[in-house]
């Protein structure tokens, strides 16, 4: 269920974080030569502040162009100056080490919360049901929504229960949110009443129910969107992703009788890779891939692209070059999509006149070697 698309939009967005913390610890790093030369308003002794602030703007600037592209100017400086430049570097290296690990692990974690609300949302259905159950399903019911066929099955798998534990998924402690779900969302909806109005419901009308309160209610109103966002960061962008899943778990019952519970399982093991690959060789070879890229920029300085299009532009050029499987016109194609929707409305226009230059330019080279799946396409 976590598909490709998904997983490069975390890592687009595991990158785009740990860029936000590079830049601030780069501005600590820079606090921390200011810190330095400040004048120390404790000491009895003269103060050269204009000296001192010479040596802070010098200092800095040391800096800035240690992690420039541009080759540092060589001029003699201060030893005290140098040796706080030393340290002001030793301090950002650090803090960019431990953020890149820290995002990694976050990324892993907020890719997996996906699979984690696919099963709290199977369960959501069956205590809605037993809701129903203490409510009567309302002063006009005809008919159980606790005798879904596909709901019954719900409570009877075992496969969603032993996974549910394992990942400590539950609601039991969540049934004033589900109580209220079902009181205000549920309960008083036309389509649902007009269901529990009817005996003896067909399974595809027990599966269109179903479908209907998932994609109207579950995913859509108010009390569930605020219930799920405090648990996903990044919520409005697993919909469709969760409707799917859950849809298509659904849907197996109705086609093959029994319930086809999405697993985490060698695929994801799969995915797994793929997600860390794109995140670490983006930060770690960042430097090759701007070697790669900045030629095809033409008038534009990277610096001037905006952070989610380089991001998007070095996931491209990564997975080009370590997926021979993956054909150029589905990195490319992908890349695209997620850049017109979360980039500017020009990005991908953009994006694609770069990566079809650099596709060309990695293949007559040499370096992109495509195999069995990936050679489609890639002419």
């Amino acid at each position: 269920m976590l598909n490709r698309r998904l997983i490069r939009i975390r890592a687009m967005q595991a990158l785009f974080a740990y860029k936000q913390a590079e830049g601030a610890n780069f501005q600590l790093a820079l606090d921390l030569i200011a810190d330095h030369f400040s004048p120390d308003l404790n000491s009895m002794e003269y103060q050269d502040k204009e000296k001192l602030e010479g040596l802070k703007k010098l200092g800095q600037n040391l800096l800035q162009e240690a992690f420039s592209r541009r080759e540092a100017e060589k001029f003699d400086a201060p030893a005290e100056v140098l040796r706080t430049v030393e340290q002001a570097k030793e301090f950002y290296l650090l803090k960019n080490k431990k953020d890149v690990q820290h995002y990694a692990s976050r990324m892993l974690i907020e890719a997996e919360r996906v699979y984690e609300l696919y099963l709290q949302i199977l369960l959501l259905f069956i205590d809605i049901a037993d809701r129903s159950i203490q409510d009567g399903n309302g002063s006009d019911a005809k008919s159980k929504f606790s005798d879904n066929q596909i709901v019954k099955a719900l409570r009877a798998e075992k496969v969603l229960e032993t996974q549910a534990i394992r990942r400590s998924v539950s609601l039991s402690n969540e049934q004033v949110f589900v109580a209220k779900l079902y009181r205000e969302a549920i309960r008083s909806n036309e389509r649902f009443k007009e269901y529990v109005s009817k005996i003896n419901h067909t399974l595809e009308e027990d599966f269109a129910i179903l479908k209907y309160l998932l994609k109207n209610v579950i995913l859509k109103h108010e009390i569930a969107w605020e219930f799920f966002e405090k648990q996903d960061l990044y919520w409005i962008d697993d919909i469709e992703t969760l409707r799917a899943a859950v849809t298509h778990t659904f849907q197996s019952f109705v086609e093959e009788g029994k319930l086809k519970i999405a697993l985490l399982d060698e695929e994801w093991e799969e995915r797994k890779e793929f997600l860390q690959t794109l995140y670490q060789k983006s930060i770690l070879e960042t430097k090759d891939l701007e070697e790669i890229l900045i030629p095809k920029l033409k008038n534009w300085e990277i610096e001037r692209i905006s952070g989610t299009d380089q991001i998007l532009l070095k996931m491209a050029v990564v997975e080009m070059l370590n997926y021979p499987s993956i054909p150029v016109k589905v990195t490319i194609n992908e890349i695209i999509e997620i850049a017109k929707e979360y980039s500017t409305p020009k990005s991908g226009q953009f994006v694609n006149g770069i990566l079809d230059g650099v596709a060309k330019e990695l293949k007559d080279s040499g370096k992109l070697r495509k195999s069995g799946r990936g050679m489609l396409d890639n002419k």
